[in-house]
């Protein structure tokens, strides 16, 4: 069995806002700078090797607002890459605090058209306060070209981001 190596780099990006001349600030975090995948060829489960904690802290004042946290990839057809091969962001699943694996096919307010997906979505949010957010990665290459997928090193970035609305 020829297996297939593959990472994925994860980024934070930094919101800041200010409205009203009271200073607020929202922050995403990510506990890991980078996942390794142990490709088998036409497995549907090809876990990473470790799970990321998203940690989102924020202060909004009095406020209520609705916090989403994004992640999402540049390109769906090339979440991945590696020698001229793609992995497209529809084979790359994402659990979230022990939910079911989902793929990254939602075109969301960040990253490329179907190439998202939200880690949370509209949790209320007041004051000052954080919460961390476990998240863990599956490549499924049993579908379409994927079970033929070349031996090889892929990698990608999977931006982190998050919104209070």
């Amino acid at each position: 069995m020829q297996k297939l190596v593959s990472t994925l780099v994860t980024t934070a990006i930094l919101i800041a806002a200010v409205q009203s001349c009271r200073a607020q600030t929202l922050t995403v975090l990510v506990s890991v700078a980078s996942v390794n995948f142990n490709l088998v060829r036409a497995s549907a489960t090809n876990g990473g090797n470790t799970a990321v904690n998203v940690t989102t802290s924020w202060v909004i004042g009095g406020q209520h607002r609705n916090l989403t946290v994004y992640c999402y990839f540049a390109n769906a057809a090339a979440a991945l890459s590696g020698g001229g091969v793609n992995i497209p962001s529809s084979a790359f699943s994402i659990s979230t605090n022990g939910t079911a694996f989902r793929p990254l096919t939602i075109s969301e307010p960040f990253g490329g058209a179907n190439a998202g997906r939200r880690i949370i979505a509209d949790i209320p949010i007041t004051g000052t306060a954080n919460r961390t957010d476990n998240v863990v990665f599956n490549i499924d290459l049993s579908t379409g070209t994927l079970p033929q997928l070349p031996a090889g090193t892929y990698t990608g970035t999977l931006s982190v981001r998050a919104q209070a609305i």
